[in-house]
């Protein structure tokens, strides 16, 4: 192996070229991932979700007035809409729709508009280009060292790129305003986050209806997907929404600078799938749509991807 290599791709190197970096004892996962530590700080509490989403609606600047807004504040005045949320208790009181009562009502989607600039948005699919756009792959099988292969399929023909700390992107000082200003919004530090997935559907490419809830992480040390903060980076000609078909159907159409956040969990239970916020990337009919995902964790998710336990 490369000089460096072990430690510059340790999560890779160790499984992979165990020999090369002397780490054959970490090839078994129990071995290199022992279980979370029981005293790790979670992103969300219970209860914590509904608190999260009431606190983004109340505190986003554009629905405020100027005299309430923070004059020293780099947060650009993005204003939030809410297109799903649970009943409050009037409603809850008049609800007839059973299949919503476990949960108290619809799941969170919010969108913030106006919450990147162009020239950021511009800069994020550059970086794309810079990390190398490829053909997106869904999760795949199991591996003999508890890490999972990818895997093409036509359910996702679009393009991605990874922001990584490898390629430089993650500490990209635009990529890394962004990131603060998400974790500002959510109150969930950084290191929780995915690298930025930046996208690239072209005419005709779509994924079809999915969950970005990984299951096989709720016992891994950066616990599963809580939140998706996705961006976009680019208007769209024709087609290529968001669509939720369990909730409406709801589609939120791509608009440059628009973010999109939604939980994968459920407020009383944020280990817990919330099945009801699957979704898809439909059909781009005209034109081109750049996006980014921002995946959030339950638990510290950078240093258990260092170690390939993620």
């Amino acid at each position: 192996s490369a000089i460096g290599e072990c430690e510059n791709n340790a999560a890779w190197m160790a499984s992979n070229c165990a020999p090369s970096c002397q780490s054959c004892h970490l090839i078994d996962f129990a071995t290199r991932c022992p279980p979370r530590d029981p005293n790790a700080k979670p992103g969300l509490e219970v209860g914590g979700l509904n608190k999260l989403f009431e606190n983004i609606v109340a505190s986003a600047p554009g629905n405020r007035s100027v005299e309430e807004r923070d004059v020293d504040s780099d947060m650009p005045p993005y204003t939030v809409t809410v297109h799903s949320r649970p009943w409050t208790a009037e409603e809850a009181e008049k609800a007839t729709d059973t299949s919503d009562q476990q949960y108290g009502g619809p799941p969170w989607v919010v969108t913030f508009d106006g919450f990147l600039t162009d020239e950021e948005c511009q800069h994020l699919i550059n970086l794309g280009h810079k990390a190398e756009y490829k053909r997106s792959e869904d999760v795949g099988g199991a591996k003999f060292d508890g890490s999972f292969d990818s895997t093409q399929s036509t359910r996702r023909t679009s393009h991605n790129a990874w922001c990584t700390s490898k390629n430089g992107c993650r500490e990209d000082e635009i990529a890394q305003r962004v990131m603060d200003r998400i974790g500002n919004v959510t109150n969930i530090p950084s290191y929780h986050y995915e690298d930025f997935q930046v996208l690239k559907y072209e005419d005709g490419q779509h994924y079809r209806a999915h969950h970005d809830y990984i299951s096989h992480q709720v016992d891994r040390q950066c616990g599963p997907r809580i939140l998706t903060f996705f961006l976009y980076l680019s208007d769209v000609d024709a087609g290529g929404g968001t669509n939720f078909p369990d909730l409406g159907p709801l589609t939120i159409m791509p608009k440059i600078g628009r973010a999109l956040l939604w939980p994968s969990v459920r407020d009383d239970e944020p280990m817990r799938m919330d099945p009801r916020t699957r979704h898809e990337a439909l059909d781009v009919e005209k034109g081109t749509k750049f996006a980014a995902n921002a995946w959030i964790h339950q638990y510290d998710y950078v240093s258990a991807a260092r170690k390939g336990c993620n």
